[in-house]
């Protein structure tokens, strides 16, 4: 099934299910790799971990109820940056199941883990920090909740985020 076809079921999904309202719970999705899925090398190809991550992003908002605020334009969600790291190949035909679960935020940006499993071997983790923008101006993802009755807390920032942020500044500042 192409992105499209996932995206659309994603969708369909959603319209059966209650979100949970808890922005720190996980969100999972199961994945089959079907050949349009594989690289030269006939696994995963790294694109799709990122797409699959798209999705279950997507989910999240869903699942929060923060999806209905997005589609009368309240806010938009645009992301800043990812890693990824594989540990093991998922194989044509495999099930990859994604765990997507909002880790921390600061005042500009949100963080996500991702964990990608096969059966319950972890397979790849990463994580992507999103910036969430309120008529074109970065606003927190803590005040984004807050407006929409959800009154959560950020949970401290994780050791790998911590460090992830602190690779992203210094790039930033040779690059930037």
């Amino acid at each position: 099934m192409n992105l499209v076809g996932r995206f659309l079921l994603l969708l369909l999904r959603a319209l059966m299910r209650r979100p949970s309202g808890d922005p720190l719970a996980p969100v999972r999705h199961r994945y089959r790799v079907w050949l349009h899925d594989m690289d030269l090398n006939f696994h995963l190809t790294a694109a799709r971990y990122f797409s699959f991550g798209d999705l279950c992003r997507i989910q999240w908002l869903i699942d929060t109820g923060l999806g209905r605020a997005f589609l009368k334009g309240r806010y938009r969600a645009v992301l800043n940056a990812q890693e990824l790291t594989y540990i093991r190949e998922f194989a044509p035909l495999s099930q990859v199941t994604l765990e997507v679960q909002l880790r921390c935020w600061d005042e500009k940006y949100a963080y996500f883990e991702q964990r990608f499993y096969h059966e319950k071997t972890l397979h790849s983790i990463g994580h992507a920090r999103m910036a969430m923008l309120h008529k074109g101006k970065v606003m927190s993802m803590g005040k984004v909740l807050a407006r929409e009755g959800l009154s959560v807390e950020s949970p401290p920032e994780t050791e790998a985020i911590t460090d992830w942020k602190e690779t992203l500044s210094a790039k930033r500042a040779q690059f930037g």
